[in-house]
């Protein structure tokens, strides 16, 4: 196991190397991933409860491979070059290696979701936003997620019909909510509602402002913290 992870930090490196110089080779990615479900498969023939999370990767390791990170940015530079299938049965593997009964996939299967609708399969790709909409109306992925298929296929009544259920005129656009109205924005650029659009837009940077001044608070703190700690001024 030892030689796998070994191997297996090769190839990290390798990829990200390759992304700081401007290198792009999917097939270092690849070949990390299909290394990564043979460590998953070495490590349950051994014990059936090895990573039944996925997170538990990291945890049982003491985080010294940084798996989730890396398959996060796996993913990104999936989408990045517009590799759908490719996409597509990597997020269909990982939602099947683990139980995700602590930590929800929810970014997993939007992107699954755009995999399948960027392939042309708009249809399926919105019955299974519909599937997944219905079984979650708390989740403003899966929302975000229908009103983008709906997009796909023209349908901007349905997707208006979405957008409606989850922001009304009071609706405050915020960290938990951002992707809906990131979906409403594009709805209203597509169907030419210029006065929701503009309403949409507006909302979206006021939320970036109060973001951008709560992280320069932190930062500000941050460094009172640190002038605290110094022992001369």
């Amino acid at each position: 196991m030892n030689k796998l992870w070994k191997k297996f930090d090769q190839y990290t490196q390798t990829c990200y190397s390759n992304m700081a110089h401007g290198i792009s080779d999917i097939s270092v990615w690849n070949a990390g991933f299909n290394l990564l479900q043979e460590i998953i498969s070495d490590g349950r023939s051994g014990n059936p409860d090895f990573a039944k999370e996925l997170y538990l990767l990291d945890d049982e390791t003491d985080y010294s491979h940084d798996v989730q990170g890396w398959l996060e940015d796996y993913l990104d530079e999936l989408d990045m070059h517009e590799m759908y299938p490719e996409l597509e049965s990597v997020c269909r593997k990982l939602l099947k290696l683990f139980e995700w009964k602590e930590e929800y996939p929810s970014e997993i299967r939007f992107l699954l979701a755009l995999a399948l609708g960027n392939q042309g399969r708009t249809e399926e790709s919105r019955r299974y936003c519909e599937d997944w909409e219905s079984d979650e109306k708390d989740n403003p992925l899966a929302a975000a997620a229908l009103i983008y298929a709906k997009i796909r296929e023209k349908d901007f009544q349905g997707a208006e019909e979405v957008v409606r259920r989850y922001i009304t005129g009071d609706t405050v656009c915020t960290e938990d909510n951002d992707v809906i109205f990131t979906a409403a924005l594009c709805l209203y650029r597509e169907n030419g509602n210029k006065d929701m659009e503009k309403k949409m837009d507006d909302a979206l940077e006021q939320y970036d402002k109060k973001l951008g001044e709560y992280m320069m608070e932190m930062e500000e703190e941050d460094f009172d913290f640190l002038d605290d700690e110094l022992p001369f001024n």
